[in-house]
């Protein structure tokens, strides 16, 4: 579905991202170049609500909206969204080029059947075609997207029930990949040649995607995240659940944390994120990775930039979009590594392709 524009305005389109553990919005205002972010706002998932990224009390959910819109401090028409997890399909594929549109598309859904796990009638399926692959010029890249009709019927009901419309549901790796490319600066230069890592630490899933040539080219997700420093917090120093995660989020654990929980974590993350890259090289033409951009809540640790540079020995860079927006920046949002999936969907304002 396109994003909408007028005359080279913003029509703003009002990011909203659904994850485990919080449910965030990110407001922007502006022309493509020169963005403002507006506003952001986050609220709780309730518990039990969502799973694996499905929406299991649609009653809860509608009434957590409800507060985050409010805490937005506008009322926005139209909502962009997205889809995540393990009924969520994205791939690059190579298709013989100069096919007309029909033998594509037929191409297309059988191809789907392959790699979706579901049948196709219970699917939302899309493709664009990204060019002439780079290796062999008989040959276009197409990029294959796919979700759960569920997923996507959802997440609309929940906004039509409030009065707002969805005016696109896009992959979640898709969008936080958009906001990387808008808000790292020299992006465009990083991945001109080589591919570049995003890592997104969420609560309790870590992302992994490769963008090559600006379009996401390889993604993974697997279950690992923040929530395992909580957790090891509660388990080490009996702290109940919320009080280990409001420590973990100021930064204000025990004394001997960092060497008992913190770089445990830190080592897991390095070797998570190694075997990821071995995967994706190992199924592509890639040799290896040299820069990697981190995301996510799982960046509020200190030192975790440090770190992941000391034992990834590559680039790391870090986005904190509250750098560039200070006046966000408040004692319940103190960093804005976490809202990148939301300005993400945000920026598809400025976009009319149809993934």
């Amino acid at each position: 579905m396109a994003g909408m524009k007028n005359k080279g305005n913003l029509y703003p389109l009002l990011g909203v991202d659904f994850g485990s553990q919080s449910i965030k919005a990110v407001a922007i205002s502006g022309k493509p170049g020169t963005v403002q972010i507006t506003a952001v706002a986050e609220v709780p998932t309730p518990k039990g609500s969502i799973v694996d990224y499905q929406i299991h009390d649609m009653e809860k959910v509608v009434n957590a909206c409800r507060t985050l819109i409010k805490r937005i401090g506008q009322r926005p028409r139209y909502i962009a969204t997205s889809v995540s997890g393990s009924s969520v399909i994205s791939k690059v594929i190579q298709v013989d080029a100069g096919q007309s549109e029909t033998e594509l598309s037929n191409f297309i859904n059988s191809e789907a059947e392959q790699l979706i796990p579901f049948p196709l009638e219970e699917i939302n399926l899309d493709y664009e075609v990204l060019g002439d692959n780079f290796v062999d010029n008989q040959k276009q890249d197409v990029l294959i997207s796919g979700a759960r009709s569920q997923s996507v019927t959802d997440r609309c009901a929940i906004f039509d029930t409030l009065g707002m419309e969805v005016k696109v549901v896009d992959v979640s790796v898709h969008a936080l990949a958009r906001a990387v490319k808008a808000f790292v600066p020299g992006f465009d230069v990083l991945c001109d040649e080589k591919p570049v890592g995003i890592v997104d630490v969420g609560a309790v899933t870590l992302t992994f995607g490769v963008v090559y040539k600006g379009e996401v080219i390889y993604q993974r997700l697997q279950n690992f995240g923040g929530d395992n420093v909580t957790q090891n917090l509660c388990n080490a120093y009996g702290l109940p659940y919320d009080d280990a995660e409001k420590s973990k989020i100021q930064n204000r654990m025990p004394a001997d944390a960092t060497s008992e929980v913190v770089n445990p974590f830190m080592t897991q993350l390095a070797q998570n994120i190694k075997r990821n890259i071995q995967l994706f090289t190992s199924s592509s033409t890639h040799h290896d990775l040299d820069v990697i951009v981190l995301t996510g809540g799982g960046c509020l640790l200190n030192g975790l930039t440090e770190q992941m540079v000391s034992l990834l020995r590559k680039d790391v860079k870090c986005v904190d979009i509250f750098k560039q927006f200070p006046k966000l920046k408040n004692e319940e949002n103190p960093q804005g590594y976490k809202f990148m999936t939301a300005l993400g969907l945000a920026l598809r304002s400025f976009e009319p392709c149809p993934i």
